[in-house]
């Protein structure tokens, strides 16, 4: 992989073009080609949410845009926890169950496919992965907890609860780790491994 990057770089160098990503995408700079070189960390922490079927190229260039289902709903996550409102939280776990029942259908993964991704010229997103899925799952039952704490007055709980799928939600947004993934692989090691 770093042979095929510094060969790219000094092709654009030379002529001038700029490179395209195998999935079609264009490259505008070298700043944004050296910046798509996956670091190590970044391919496992794919691989371990599901997404081992993807080879490096096709991790490069998806690298970025799972990123934004996370970050927006982290933010949307902490404004429900800042509002301490029962009804925000519990109308926000329905984002990650949607997640969590189909692949291709989660909502914030359909607002990026159906428009963000166009902004910016990007891929869209591939279907969710069974252990990405499994997280899903996790953060919409902890949501629901909070949103329940909330109704019945026990704020402390509800950060407690929200708090923990915001934090995950971070972690996931800046470096691919996934707390749900990491759980999925401890409680189904076969299916993991396919």
């Amino acid at each position: 992989m770093g042979f095929d990057i510094l060969e790219t770089l000094q092709t654009f160098k030379k002529t001038r073009i700029a490179p395209v990503c195998k999935m079609g995408l264009p490259m505008a700079s070298i700043k944004e080609l050296k910046m798509a070189a996956l670091r190590e960390l970044t391919k496992t922490n794919l691989d371990k949410q599901g997404f081992g079927g993807l080879d490096d190229d096709a991790k490069s260039c998806y690298a970025w845009p799972l990123r934004f289902t996370p970050a927006v709903g982290t933010v949307l996550i902490v404004l429900g926890l800042i509002l301490q409102s029962p009804i925000f939280l519990g109308l926000g776990a329905i984002v990650p169950l949607t997640g969590a029942l189909f692949p291709r259908g989660m909502i914030l993964d359909l607002v990026y496919n159906l428009g963000v991704r166009h902004l910016f010229r990007a891929p869209a997103l591939p279907p969710t992965p069974s252990p990405r899925r499994f997280s899903y799952l996790l953060s919409t039952v902890l949501l629901a907890g909070a949103a329940l704490s909330f109704y019945f007055g026990l704020s402390a709980l509800g950060i407690v609860l929200g708090g923990m799928v915001a934090l995950g939600g971070t972690i996931l947004t800046t470096t691919h780790w996934c707390l749900g993934s990491w759980v999925y692989r401890l409680f189904f090691p076969h299916a993991a491994a396919r």
